[in-house]
């Protein structure tokens, strides 16, 4: 794929056929009598608001875009990440993002299965992860006051917390588990004195010890977001750092308003994108959602605050395109992973992006999809990753 020279013209441009309204995107408003939840076909799971008569509504958002079809199912909150029970496909784990709320859903019965609420003055992150027997699910909490991290090992039939460990850092956000059950958290917060810094860490959680600790080369960046690929690639979608004692929002972004991308390969150092500075100079804010196509090499980085969604060859570590967009958020990729499909926009929508050309499909814009949440699951796709064997059963 050739390298496009960026400018501000081009990546400050508008989807314009994605901006055009409903006129060209599909209303899904269709009535079949499929089967929704079909595992060959992208079933597109997010967090999003509705209005039923004039009241609003938190929900988590179904979208079947083969079948231009969506459910809702009102939740207590609007779910951040969304992960798939490996023992049963059909139901799903929600969890609020800053916030004490976390539930159950069952998708086929589209009705909220469970409540979960955090204790002791905690708060989820919005992130959790199952661990490899499926016995216990990792929780990302942090305290409310000091906003010290710890993973919370709950038992997966009861929810009930077995046991803390510490996240060794502030306000730890994302997390991932590595094939050899080793646990990555991202910690977030930094404290005044900078005794904490945003890192990522690895946990051994058979011995629950830390292994090892990654800051970034760049300290205004709190590396909040993070995918690591199975050849050990890592990309962090960083927003502006955040010190834990200042509580004031003007006084921690004054002089710190730009979040950012970097890049590890696996046995190189971190690298924070630092060029063309015409795109990184646009980063307001966070950066946010993570798709990495494996097959092009290619990581998607969404830019919510900056209208802006980037495009990065991991091989080279370089910018391969940026394109504007009205508000993107979350990001995904469909089965056959010759797309990537983006959530955006104030009146929330969807658009498919080539992952061969990287050029927006017009044609398959979903609108309205409600699905106004920060995340967005491929459940079909998530499905292969998390019961490869049990896909149909």
């Amino acid at each position: 794929m050739s390298t496009n020279n960026i400018n501000r013209r081009r990546f400050l441009s508008l989807l314009s056929s994605a901006l055009a309204g409903g006129t060209l995107g599909l209303p899904l408003t269709a009535c079949t009598h499929k089967e929704l939840l079909n595992p060959d076909e992208d079933i597109l799971l997010s967090g999003g608001n509705y209005s039923e008569f004039g009241t609003p509504h938190k929900a988590l958002i179904i979208i079947n875009p083969v079948q231009k079809e969506k459910r809702v199912v009102q939740c207590d909150f609007i779910p951040h990440e969304i992960i798939i029970h490996p023992q049963d496909k059909y139901t799903v784990y929600c969890f609020e993002k800053d916030g004490r709320n976390a539930c159950t859903i069952n998708l086929r019965s589209l009705s909220v299965m469970q409540k979960f609420q955090c204790t002791d003055n905690h708060q989820f992150s919005g992130h959790a992860v199952f661990s490899k027997d499926n016995k216990y699910i990792y929780t990302i909490e942090s305290e409310a006051g000091s906003q010290q991290g710890m993973i919370n090992i709950r038992d997966s039939a009861t929810f009930e917390s077995v046991r803390r460990l510490p996240t060794l850092g502030l306000k730890p956000h994302d997390c991932q588990l590595l094939e050899q059950d080793i646990m990555v958290v991202s910690n977030t917060g930094q404290s005044e004195s900078k005794f904490h810094q945003p890192s990522l860490v690895y946990i051994d959680m058979k011995s629950e010890k830390l292994l090892s600790r990654l800051k970034l080369d760049d300290e205004r960046l709190n590396a909040s977001h993070f995918l690591i690929t199975k050849s050990d690639s890592l990309v962090i979608a960083s927003a502006p750092v955040k010190t834990a004692e200042k509580t004031n929002a003007e006084d921690n972004m004054a002089d710190n308003k730009l979040g950012g991308v970097s890049i590890k390969l696996n046995g190189e150092p971190v690298v924070t994108m630092t060029e063309p500075a015409a795109v990184i100079q646009r980063m307001q804010g966070e950066a946010l959602g993570i798709s990495i196509n494996d097959k092009n090499g290619i990581a998607a980085v969404t830019h919510p605050e900056a209208n802006l969604l980037t495009f990065w060859s991991l091989a080279d570590r370089r910018i391969i395109k940026a394109i504007g967009m009205e508000n993107p958020r979350g990001i995904t990729q469909t089965l056959d992973e010759n797309n990537f499909v983006i959530s955006y926009g104030k009146k929330p929508a969807m658009a498919y992006i080539a992952s061969s050309d990287l050029s927006p499909l017009s044609d398959s814009i979903l609108q309205p999809t409600f699905a106004s949440g920060e995340h967005l699951l491929n459940w079909s796709r998530s499905l292969r990753e998390v019961m490869p064997t049990r896909i149909y059963g």
